[in-house]
């Protein structure tokens, strides 16, 4: 495993972040309480901790955030027949030191680290169900209820006009954040020509396809009640006026992937 990376579990693709080639190794996520693990975080309190814990729950929560919150995203990704890793430069050292520590620091820091943090994906769309899931089940069910920002890629649209629909992987990593992030409130996609030609050709025979692909995109967003904020980030040359429009009238905000792309 290269040194860099920290281990979360996840699976790669170029991503628009910073190389990794001066960054700290990978983290681990903490195992799911009932996975055989708990004896890390079943230790008596020691002193130390007591006073801790005497501490305001604003004061505790603004150390987690200082010691857990970094100003870039998490990248995720996942090597075959590994765990899902997590990339932050700018982590510090024993990152997730606070997660082992006894279960009561493990809740708090954790609702910290998942409520507070923007988890990037970094795979292509086909395979990056497999890595939603991968992070959902090692995680646990009650830290992917705290999710609150996530950056996917861009769901891929078949079909032709009249006919468009989802891609199925696609369809299938909506349908996990519906089930089981039932606290995310912004959404980040990756939106890139290769995957989407059909929503960048301007003529008049794919404006329908157009509407009617974004439309279905539309429909599984609203079927996630708290989300507020949804992004859209273009890579790969500038979108038509037409998919602009389209996307805007959604109430999503349309940007470029890179600095001076537009």
């Amino acid at each position: 495993m290269d040194p860099k990376r920290k281990s979360f579990q996840a699976s790669t693709t170029t991503s628009p972040s910073t190389s990794p080639s001066h960054s700290p190794a990978p983290q681990k996520l903490p195992p799911v309480p009932g996975s055989g693990s708990e004896r890390a975080f079943s230790q008596p309190v020691g002193s130390a901790a007591i006073n801790f814990f005497s501490l305001p729950g604003k004061a505790r929560n603004n150390i987690y955030k200082r010691v857990l919150i970094v100003a870039h995203p998490l990248y995720l990704f996942q090597d075959p027949g590994s765990r899902v890793e997590t990339f932050a430069p700018e982590r510090p050292f024993r990152w997730l030191a606070l997660l082992y520590t006894n279960r009561q620091m493990k809740d708090e820091a954790g609702a910290v680290l998942y409520g507070m943090s923007n988890f990037t994906f970094l795979d292509t769309t086909r395979q990056q169900v497999g890595l939603l899931q991968a992070l959902l089940n090692c995680i646990g069910p009650v830290n992917a209820s705290l999710l609150s920002h996530l950056c996917i890629n861009f769901p891929v649209i078949e079909g032709q006009p009249g006919e468009s629909k989802l891609r199925e992987d696609s369809l299938q990593s909506l349908k996990l954040l519906q089930e089981k992030c039932i606290n995310l409130t912004t959404l980040e996609t990756h939106f890139y020509s290769n995957n989407s030609s059909g929503l960048t050709r301007m003529d008049q025979d794919n404006l329908q396809f157009i509407r009617e692909a974004l439309s279905q995109f539309d429909v599984q967003l609203k079927a996630i009640p708290s989300l507020d904020k949804i992004i859209v980030r273009v890579y790969g040359g500038t979108p038509t006026p037409s998919v602009m429009e389209f996307m805007q009238g959604f109430g999503w905000v349309v940007l470029p992937g890179n600095r001076n792309q537009w």
